[in-house]
């Protein structure tokens, strides 16, 4: 049966599927491949970048809509963290800047118009492992850190006091890999290396108006709602625009797919096993997509058709690689010196050999951030910030409901 999200173009009797020559996404070679980037973040309309170079420097450039590097320009440096920073989130809400870092600690960074500096707010998390991974609610009034400490701090404001409070859930066994909130911004789900991932009830009372259970039992801040079992280390989570499906991927190359609309505790998950190397990190960019990306240097797209999900395609096609000689020869002589040539080239390559990659990144992606429409940027230990736009790489948009 044919690909419905597989975009089919007529060239004369025959249709055909572009393969090659499609355009190539932007790449922004921005940071020295040695050091590579650990995280990004965009500001709310795109035209600031938020970088880690891998190390505990988060550098800001400006007039990042430019086509051209060159246009970029470094804005800030901020160090305040001693020890590499992991994750970093921008919130389009508030315009405040989370970091967290192996030194166990986070900070809110504040835009200080009068002075033109971003100015830090240090977040105690009381964890006693590295801070992995941060995430803003959609509402931009709270954040979760995911740890190695077995637990998950959540962040609210204290305007009486003038700080952050840290309220702790502390139902997992090993170290949390990633956090994701849901668009009501009361429930929150985590991926751990137990092997396990889990959706908790994040509701505080002192912030939040009225609670939003979903389809779940109504609950006390901590307090698991669901959980489901892979098969390795849960590496990423992310929730759908909607909130009714929740993806969550394994180490084990695998990526499941759980349905909330109306079943709640008892919810189906659909499981998926690929080919390609884990995924690290994935978004939905609609109700019925998915893009992973990860080790293996080129994003996943998986896509919902008639009700199921599958593994659609890798966005990046392989080019086309002209294969070595293999002309016959003609005469008995010709014949014994190539019996002899491929007795002495057994084992050895012959085809010409070459240290390009096919695919942009030259490296494990680290990094995955949505940019709307479809586009959505990466970063790797490459040093590259990609942005790809799906409408340009032979899918269907609207099989995808992508607007």
């Amino acid at each position: 049966m044919q690909n419905p999200v597989l975009q089919k173009v007529s060239w004369g009797f025959f249709p055909y599927y572009p393969t090659f020559h499609r355009p190539m996404p932007k790449a922004i070679d921005l940071i020295d491949p040695v050091k590579g980037i650990s995280a990004h973040a965009w500001n709310k309309d795109r035209t600031q970048l938020a970088v880690c170079p891998n190390d505990n420097t988060m550098m800001i450039y400006g007039n990042c809509q430019a086509p051209d590097k060159k246009d970029w320009k470094l804005l800030h440096t901020l160090d305040e963290h001693d020890l590499l920073i992991s994750a970093i989130d921008w919130s389009p809400v508030t315009n405040l800047i989370v970091t967290c870092s192996h030194d166990r600690n986070s900070f809110v960074w504040t835009y200080d118009t009068s002075e033109a500096k971003w100015k830090p707010s240090l977040v105690i998390l009381r964890i006693d492992r590295a801070a992995l991974d941060v995430k803003w609610s959609p509402d931009g009034k709270k954040f979760a850190v995911a740890s190695g400490a077995k637990c998950v701090p959540v962040c609210y404001f204290e305007a009486e006091h003038d700080w952050w409070v840290a309220k702790m859930i502390k139902k997992h066994r090993s170290t949390v890999l990633k956090v994701a909130w849901h668009p009501n911004s009361q429930i929150l789900a985590t991926g751990s290396s137990d092997f396990k991932c889990r959706v908790f009830s994040a509701f505080v009372r002192q912030i939040d108006n009225s609670q939003d259970s979903l389809n779940f039992t109504p609950k006390a801040f901590g307090e698991d709602c669901w959980e489901a079992g892979a098969y390795g280390w849960v590496d990423s989570v992310a929730w759908s625009p909607s909130g009714n499906t929740l993806a969550f991927s394994g180490h084990d190359s695998s990526i499941q797919f759980v349905d909330f609309t109306s079943a709640g505790d008892d919810a189906p998950v659909e499981s998926i096993r690929f080919q390609q190397l884990p995924i690290q990190d994935c978004r939905f960019v609609s109700e019925a997509a998915l893009v992973g990306v990860g080790h293996d240097m080129n994003p996943l797209l998986f896509s919902k058709s008639s009700g199921k999900w599958s593994f659609t395609r890798k966005l990046e096609e392989k080019k086309a690689v002209s294969a070595p000689s293999t002309a016959k020869a003609t005469t008995g002589v010709a014949a014994a010196r190539a019996l002899f040539q491929s007795k002495t080239s057994k084992g050895q390559d012959t085809a010409k050999k070459t240290d390009k990659l096919e695919t942009t990144h030259e490296s494990a992606i680290t990094c995955m951030q949505l940019m709307g429409g479809g586009n959505f940027s990466t970063t790797a230990a490459d040093g590259k910030v990609v942005m790809w736009d799906i409408n340009t790489l032979g899918v269907d948009m609207a099989a995808l409901g992508i607007k």
